[in-house]
């Protein structure tokens, strides 16, 4: 009688290979229907616009001037402008950086409570960073998307509020009915 050495043997059978793919076809099919695609979208979006909130922010520092960020809504898009000469308008010789929103998402409030006070409740509109990185002003700049908005529903409402002495932008998700820093 002659034993079998499995040492010698290396893979996997065909079969063993298919039953594996079937696994993960059943646990994928039921996996991806649950996600909210949309939801990873307006968090990506709101981490975005405080990335270019920081850089417009780290540009006026360094420059050594004015950088006005513009909130277009009806386009849905941000717009960074460095503002050589300091006069407020944007001109020839000055640079202009143009952000688009992602599909679906735009900045609506879309009736959404306002962030819990002390937080300033103003809506952003234009920010202009100064040379020493502060914020004209303080205030909120919303995000919610166009499912979220045609439904009158909030769970996808951001909200980043922008600190005027220091020009940091923090991000807030609206869950539940009240707004969670951080998320």
């Amino acid at each position: 009688m002659q034993r079998m050495s499995f040492e010698n043997q290396r893979g996997y059978s065909l079969g063993e290979l298919l039953w594996v793919i079937v696994i993960l076809s059943i646990v994928a099919g039921l996996a991806i229907p649950r996600l909210d695609w949309m939801k990873y979208r307006v968090n990506a979006e709101s981490r975005n616009i405080a990335l270019q909130l920081t850089y417009a922010q780290r540009l006026a520092v360094s420059l050594q001037h004015d950088v006005r960020v513009t909130l277009d809504h009806a386009a849905r898009r941000l717009i960074v402008d460095e503002d050589k000469n300091n006069d407020g308008t944007f001109g020839a010789g000055e640079r202009r950086r143009v952000v688009q929103l992602d599909d679906g998402i735009n900045f609506e409030r879309n009736g959404v409570a306002t962030l819990p006070a002390p937080l300033p409740s103003n809506e952003l509109l234009t920010i202009i960073y100064r040379r020493d990185g502060s914020a004209d002003q303080a205030g909120v700049i919303y995000l919610n998307t166009n499912r979220g908005v045609a439904i009158g529903a909030n769970k996808d409402a951001r909200a980043l509020e922008v600190v005027r002495a220091t020009g940091r932008a923090t991000t807030y998700s609206y869950a539940s009915g009240a707004w969670v820093k951080g998320s």
